[in-house]
């Protein structure tokens, strides 16, 4: 017997009704109290980005939604926990970005920097900028909300590429490093001038505190509680502790390479590498000394000639976790090392050096990274030239 043929099927008719959850005029009739609701969570979540573009929607949106331009120093509007990538993907006017908690890039088009030098970036992804004319005054610019935020003084000419941007309140101050002098220069918004501090001690102490303020750093956070002699202090007292645990002496701080940095599971952590060897300390409160650990759990850290930073490896496929990712300087070139933290083993990334060096920089051989190790580990080594000091040389 012939199979049975179904009957056609009956095409159904559009319902003219539209969706409850959409009102009739659309999406930009939806109640402010909803909008509002949608646009704190967003910021909840720390994706500030996102949050910009929803308030771009339309104006009733805009309108339902705090303007991160009305209060610059709001915590809820800063950037948090992204790095910006333009010494390995430069272009004019365009920053690549990249979020070391959630391991998502963006590549931001920022037309005023085609209007300013670039003088510094800070570890949560504040651009320093300088005016091109003179005198140069400063500025700070979100690349997220692209809120600039104006000083009085302007930027020294001698002063190189790391700074920090500080929030107090309802105050902000910028402070910018240089590296020649070992002077340490900090201005508010409304000052004239920026106030010069030297730092007191061996040189090594100077290279201490730059890492502990700019890396992704707990001091960066605390400078604002505390005096400055305070914070180096502090710093040198953790050193101090360092040096016992390795000789039970006080030899030269220039042997040690230390990286403080805040970001695994909100512990303070001092990643020390000395003769070949790379620790990562905790401070125990408990017992008031530092624990030299051998799990960091699913985190791994990378340390360079530079900068530091501590990412989730779920985050960042082909990662391994419960290592340290550093770059190893051999005259011209530089190799990417990895060291297991619990056995200690060290092994290369590859055989071939990574990076070849070019006047002060240290560039990848290929053309752009073969792997997200590269990408990192060219950040690490490497911070760009204030473009200010650079129109400065004769």
């Amino acid at each position: 017997m012939a199979a049975s043929v179904p009957p056609p099927a009956k095409r159904r008719k559009e319902d003219p009704t539209p969706s409850p959850l959409l009102p009739a005029a659309g999406w930009s009739a939806l109640p402010p109290d909803l909008v509002r609701r949608v646009a704190d969570s967003l910021l909840a979540t720390k994706y500030l980005d996102c949050y910009m573009d929803y308030r771009a929607v339309c104006s009733g949106w805009r309108a339902a939604t705090d303007d991160p331009r009305s209060d610059a120093t709001d915590p809820r509007f800063r950037p948090r926990r992204w790095i910006v990538l333009d010494e390995v993907f430069p272009s004019q006017g365009k920053m690549l970005l990249l979020n070391t908690d959630s391991g998502r890039f963006l590549h931001r088009e920022l037309p005023l920097l085609n209007d300013h030098h670039i003088v510094a970036t800070t570890r949560n992804g504040y651009l320093v900028l300088a005016d091109k004319s003179p005198p140069h005054a400063a500025s700070v610019l979100n690349p997220l909300t692209g809120v600039v935020i104006r000083f009085v003084a302007p930027v020294p000419s001698e002063v190189g590429s790391a700074a920090v941007v500080f929030f107090d309140h309802a105050s902000l101050a910028l402070t910018l490093f240089c590296d020649s002098s070992h002077n340490i220069y900090t201005a508010c918004r409304d000052k004239i001038g920026f106030f010069v501090q030297e730092v007191p001690g061996p040189e090594a102490y100077y290279d201490i505190l730059r890492k502990a303020l700019l890396l992704d750093g707990v001091y960066a956070d605390m400078f604002d509680e505390s005096t400055f002699e305070g914070v180096v202090d502090d710093l040198c007292s953790l050193l101090h502790e360092v040096v016992m645990f390795f000789s039970g002496g006080l030899p030269d701080v220039n042997d040690l390479k230390w990286f403080p940095l805040l970001g695994l599971d909100s512990h303070m952590l001092l990643v020390v590498s000395t003769k070949g060897s790379t620790f990562v300390f905790k401070k125990d409160i408990k017992i008031g000394k530092l624990v030299a650990l051998d799990n960091i759990n699913n985190y791994a850290i990378f340390i360079g000639h530079q900068r530091c930073l501590a990412i989730d490896v779920d985050k960042f496929p082909g990662i391994e976790a419960n290592c340290v990712y550093y770059t190893k300087i051999l005259g011209l070139s530089a190799h990417i090392c990895k060291c297991n933290i619990k056995d200690r083993k060290v092994e290369r990334i590859s055989e071939a050096a990574e990076f070849v060096k070019q006047g002060k920089q240290f560039v990848l051989v290929v053309d752009r990274p073969f792997t997200i190790i590269h990408l990192l580990s060219s950040y690490t080594i490497n911070i760009p030239e204030s473009q200010l000091a650079l129109q400065q040389i004769p």
